[in-house]
């Protein structure tokens, strides 16, 4: 196990540094699975959770399964440190599955001992509310508010077209609308009326009124 978690950070800013001038996909994706490693050494499991669902979608964006199949693990240990258990169960199977096609041994065999522990451990309490926005889709909603387009959203986060799109369909869903417009319209009115935890916050609704971006 990694003790030497300032070595390690000050490492990732190196990589930071060289990935803000080459900005290739896969040293993007490079970064924010360090990142994400260096979160879960600090002990942010949330953090680490968004570091590693953008490792995802960049490795599987530049043809990179082994890398996938290993970033899926860490976003299930992520998941699992956050009591989302099911979540991180499905994410290790689907790591598991692609790691598996690629006969990596020893990935899987760590994946099939988490997939024990965490079945062992699966909490009777009831689901958390399936609606209540995650922190990143808040702030992907409040980049929509500002009127960026998805292009203009996915460089200031440092994460692909592809995350952006995903994040917007999960905000679109959970609020029961079709478009972006009427997605911030359903946060100005949440906001007017007192939000419930996991909802888009209020200064969505000083936003409201500017261009929404790519319908």
């Amino acid at each position: 196990m990694l003790r030497d978690w300032p070595g390690a950070k000050e490492a990732l800013e190196g990589l930071i540094a060289i990935g803000a001038k080459i900005l290739t996909i896969s040293l993007r994706a490079d970064v924010r699975f360090a990142s994400g490693y260096v979160a879960m050494g600090e002990g942010n499991a949330d953090s680490a959770r968004l570091c590693f669902e953008d490792a995802c979608d960049l490795y599987e964006r530049c043809g990179a399964p082994f890398e996938t199949g290993r970033a899926r693990i860490q976003l299930a240990r992520a998941l699992a440190a956050l009591g989302r258990v099911d979540a991180a169960l499905e994410e290790l199977r689907r790591g598991k599955t692609l790691l598996s096609s690629l006969n990596a041994g020893l990935e899987v065999v760590r994946a099939e001992k988490l997939i024990t522990g965490l079945c062992d451990q699966r909490p009777e309490a009831a689901p958390a509310n399936k609606n209540a926005l995650t922190k990143r889709e808040i702030e992907v909603l409040k980049l929509v508010a500002e009127g960026l387009t998805n292009d203009s959203i996915a460089k200031r986060l440092y994460v692909s077209d592809h995350t952006i799109h995903r994040h917007l369909a999960n905000i679109l869903n959970k609020l029961e609308v079709s478009t972006r417009a009427a997605a911030v319209a359903r946060a100005v009115a949440a906001a007017a009326a007192g939000l419930p935890s996991g909802q888009p916050p209020a200064d969505i609704a000083r936003r409201g009124g500017q261009s929404c971006g790519d319908a």
